[in-house]
C-alpha cells in the first residue's frame, strides 16, 4: 500500500476503528487454545465491533497458520475496513525448534549464533502466522535472584547490544514483506531489571547517569538495527512506571534518539496505573500512558474507553491519536499484511518446519558455544571404555528447553540417559560399580523465567543431599548444572572434580553435553553473568564503580569489603576453560597515546598450547584512571572468537576509537574520555593489564 493510500486509509476511520488500532487483545478472543499465557487475564467486556477492529492480537505457544487465516477472513468480513491485526507472541529463543536461552547464547560472545537462531525462529514462527517477536530482550542483569535474568544477553551493555542487534538481523531478514520473517519488539525498556531484592515487579531507583551508561545503551544500539517496537517496562524510573514516563518514552526514545516505531505497553500496564495510585479511572490512565508516548495498551483494555473519552473532551487531539495509529498502519504496511494478512502463513509450511535437521543442528551448535566449563580436575573428557553413573535430577530429564519456550516440547527433547545409551563408547552402570559419576542437577525450566524470583538461588537442600551421597562412594563426581541464572555453588563446586554449567540449552542440549564430556567437540562458552559466592555477595558484576576504600588487601580495615568473606566472584565474568590452553603474547599497541582522529590497535598473539582442537574469547576491558565520572573497574569493550588447532598461533586485533571510551553524564551529554586508560586483554574480565595509553 502507498503511503498515499495509507493516509486515505487512515483518513477514513472512525474514531472508534482508530482507538481499536492502539489496543491489543488475547487471541482467546477468537480461539480459546491459541491465548497467551502470560500475566492475569482481566475481566472484560468487549463489543464486537471492538474486537474485530483491535490493532493487535496477542497469542501463546498455540498459533495456527490456518486458524488465524479464518480469523483474518472473518476480521475482512465484519469490520468496516479490514484491517488486519499484528499477531505477536513471546518467541524468545526458538518456536518449535528451542535454543539454548538468551542468557546462554550470551556466553556463546557469538553474534552470528544469535542471528541464526533469530533466522530460524523467524522462518518457524511466521509460518504459524505470526508477525512480531517480544524478543530482544535487553535487560542488563546484575542480580541472580531474579528469574528473568534467563532471557538477558548477560551483565554486560556492550554485550546486550551486540546481541539484541543480531537478533533483530535474524528476526527481521532483508525485507519485512518478505516471507519467513517477523518484525521485533526491544523489551523491557529501561532498567526492569535492577528490580529491588531481584523481585519480579518490584520498584526500581536507577540513577540517570546510570540510566545513559548502562541500562539505555543496548536499546539505543538495538534500535539502530532496526528494530520495530519497543516495550517500556512494568518498574518506574524517577518514580513514574516508564509506560507513562515522559522523560523515557518521549525525551529520549522520540526526540533525542528519533526513533519513529511503535511503543506497546507490557501486558496490563496502563491498568496498573491503578494500583499505584497515579490514576482514578480509565480515561485517567490512558491519558498518562499516551500522552507519555505510548502507542499500544497490551491487555488492559483502557484505551478503548478511556482515550475515546479523552479525545471527544479535548483532553487528547484527533493529531495525536492519527501520529500512533498512523504507526501501527505502518508497521502492518512493511509487513505486506493489507495484501496478505497471514504474511505468507500455512499450514503445509507451518508442518513442514517441526523438526527440520538444519534447524536441529543450528541448535546443537549454538549449544555447544553456550555450555561453560567451570571446573576440572583432569577428569573431563571421558575416556572411552569407561563406567558412567548417570544420577541427579536432570539425568533423565526431557524439560531441557527452560522458559519461554514457545511451541517447543519435552516430549521431542532427548535426555542426556537417552544420549550417552545411544553412546557404545562408555558404559552405563549404578554409583557403585561407576568409574565416574556425572550428577546432573539444577532448577526447573518452571522455577526460572517471568515471576521466578528467589531468595536464594541454589540446589536444593534435597540436591546437596544427593550430591554428597554421590561423593560417599569414593568416586569423582562430573556436575552438570542446569539453571536460568548463576547459582551460588562454591561448596558444591569445590566437591565435585569437575562443572559443566549447561543452562538450559534447548532442544539438542543433551546431545551437545554429551559431546562436550565426551571431547567430541571442547567446551569454549564464557560466562555472560557473573557467579557469587553466596547470595550477600548480590548484586556483583565486572563493571562495579570504583570506590574511595579499595578492596585490597581483603583483610583490612575500614575499606570496601566483607567481615566475614571475600568480594571476590566465585566465577567472573567471561570466564570458561577448555581441554586445552591458551597462550597470550604480551600485547602490542600501534601508539600510546589515543585522539579523536588517531585510534589506537591493540594486537595481541593467541597461541594453542595444548593437545586438542579449541575454541576460546579474546576479551578486551578498559579501566579510565582520570575522569570526570566515577569509572567502572573494568569495560567490556569488545571481543573474538578464535578456533586454534594444537600448536596453532594467530594474532587478535583490537581497534579503539576514543569515542569507544566516553561516559554520559546525568543529562545524557557525552563526558570525553582524557587521562589515562589501562586496558586489560585475556579469557575473562579477571585479565591481566596488557597496556596503558593517554587519551588526549
Amino acid at each position: 500500500m502507498t503511503n498515499e493510500a495509507l493516509a486515505a486509509l487512515l483518513h477514513d476511520l472512525s474514531l472508534d476503528e482508530k482507538i481499536a488500532q492502539l489496543c491489543q487483545i488475547d487471541m482467546s478472543t477468537f480461539l480459546a487454545d491459541a491465548g497467551s499465557p502470560t500475566g492475569p487475564m482481566l475481566e472484560f467486556n468487549l463489543t464486537r465491533e471492538q474486537i474485530v477492529s483491535a490493532g493487535s492480537l496477542i497469542c501463546g505457544a498455540n498459533a495456527d497458520a490456518d486458524k488465524f487465516a479464518e480469523i483474518h477472513e472473518t476480521i475482512q468480513k465484519e469490520s468496516k475496513h479490514g484491517i488486519p491485526p499484528l499477531i505477536m507472541s513471546d518467541v524468545i529463543h526458538g518456536m518449535r525448534t528451542t535454543f539454548p536461552i538468551p542468557l546462554a547464547l550470551g556466553s556463546s560472545f557469538d553474534e552470528d549464533t544469535a542471528e541464526e537462531m533469530a533466522r530460524i525462529s523467524a522462518l518457524e514462527a511466521s509460518a504459524c502466522g505470526v508477525h512480531v517477536t517480544f524478543s530482544p530482550m535487553l535487560d542488563v542483569c546484575r542480580d541472580p535472584r531474579w528469574g528473568r535474568c534467563m532471557e538477558s544477553p548477560g551483565e554486560a551493555p556492550a554485550l546486550c547490544g551486540a546481541m539484541g542487534a543480531a537478533m533483530v538481523r535474524g528476526y527481521r531478514g532483508k525485507d519485512l514483506k518478505q516471507k519467513g520473517t517477523m518484525a521485533t519488539c526491544a523489551k523491557h525498556y529501561a532498567g526492569y531489571s535492577a528490580c529491588e531484592a531481584g523481585r519480579d515487579y518490584a520498584p526500581v531507583d536507577i540513577s540517570r547517569t546510570e540510566m545513559f551508561n548502562t541500562y539505555l545503551p543496548p536499546f539505543k544500539e538495538t534500535l539502530d538495527a532496526g528494530c520495530d517496537l519497543i516495550m517500556p517496562a512494568f518498574t518506574p524510573v524517577d518514580r513514574v512506571p516508564a509506560a507513562a514516563n515522559r522523560w523515557l518514552m518521549k525525551d529520549i526514545l522520540r526526540e533525542r534518539w528519533g526513533w519513529e516505531g511503535v511503543a506497546i505497553t507490557d501486558w496490563g500496564s496502563v491498568g496498573e496505573l491503578y494500583l499505584h495510585h497515579m490514576a482514578v479511572d480509565a480515561k485517567d490512565a490512558s491519558v498518562r500512558c499516551f500522552k507519555a508516548g505510548t502507542d499500544m495498551d497490551m491487555m488492559s483494555f483502557a484505551f478503548f474507553s478511556g482515550l475515546k473519552e479523552a479525545v471527544e473532551d479535548g483532553t487528547v487531539s484527533m493529531e495525536e491519536i492519527d501520529a500512533s495509529v498512523m504507526r501501527v498502519l505502518e508497521l502492518k504496511n512493511k509487513l505486506g499484511l493489507f495484501e496478505d494478512p497471514n504474511h505468507g502463513a500455512n499450514g503445509a509450511d507451518q508442518m513442514a518446519m517441526r523438526g527440520r535437521k538444519e534447524h536441529r543442528d543450528a541448535a546443537l551448535r549454538a549449544a555447544l558455544k553456550s555450555c561453560v566449563l567451570l571446573k576440572n580436575d583432569g577428569v573431563l573428557p571421558l575416556n572411552a571404555g569407561m563406567k558412567v553413573a548417570l544420577a541427579g535430577s536432570h539425568a533423565d530429564s526431557h524439560r531441557l528447553l527452560g522458559a519461554w519456550q514457545a511451541d517447543g516440547r519435552d516430549d521431542e527433547t532427548p535426555s542426556l540417559l537417552e544420549r550417552f545409551s545411544e553412546d557404545q563408547r562408555v558404559t552405563l552402570t549404578d554409583v557403585e560399580n561407576a568409574d565416574i559419576i556425572i550428577y546432573a542437577v539444577g532448577e526447573d525450566q518452571d522455577d526460572v523465567g517471568e515471576s521466578a524470583s528467589k531468595l536464594n538461588p541454589a540446589l536444593t537442600i534435597e540436591q546437596k543431599a544427593e550430591l554428597d551421597k554421590m561423593l560417599a562412594a569414593g568416586k569423582p563426581v562430573v556436575m552438570v548444572l542446569f539453571c536460568g541464572r548463576p547459582l551460588m555453588i562454591e561448596e558444591e563446586s569445590a566437591k565435585c572434580a569437575a562443572v559443566l554449567n549447561a543452562w538450559f540449552p534447548g532442544s539438542e542440549g543433551a546431545m551437545a553435553i554429551k559431546q562436550l564430556l565426551m571431547g567430541d567437540v571442547n567446551p569454549s562458552g564464557h560466562l555472560s553473568m557473573t557467579f557469587p559466592k553466596c547470595v550477600g555477595q548480590i548484586p556483583i558484576h565486572h563493571d562495579q564503580l570504583s570506590t574511595g576504600r579499595p578492596t585490597e588487601p581483603e583483610n583490612g580495615r575500614f575499606i570496601s569489603v566483607y567481615r566475614d568473606g571475600s568480594n571476590k566472584p566465585l566465577y567472573p565474568f567471561g570466564y570458561g576453560l577448555s581441554y586445552t590452553t591458551f597462550a597470550f603474547s604480551k600485547a602490542a599497541f600501534s601508539a600510546d597515546e589515543l585522539s579523536s582522529s588517531a585510534p589506537v590497535t591493540f594486537t595481541v598473539k593467541v597461541a594453542n598450547t595444548g593437545k586438542m582442537a579449541g575454541e576460546t574469547v579474546v576479551q578486551l576491558y578498559y579501566q579510565g584512571k582520570r575522569v570526570e565520572l566515577m569509572a567502572p573497574l573494568r569495560t567490556l569493550q569488545a571481543w573474538k572468537r578464535v578456533c586454534l588447532q594444537p600448536g596453532e598461533e594467530t594474532v587478535v586485533s583490537f581497534t579503539v576509537k576514543k569515542d569507544d571510551l566516553r561516559m554520559w553524564d546525568y543529562d545524557g551529554k557525552p563526558v570525553e574520555a582524557a587521562g589515562v586508560y589501562d586496558f586489560f586483554i585475556g579469557e575473562s574480565s579477571m585479565a591481566e593489564l596488557s597496556a596503558s595509553i593517554l587519551i588526549k
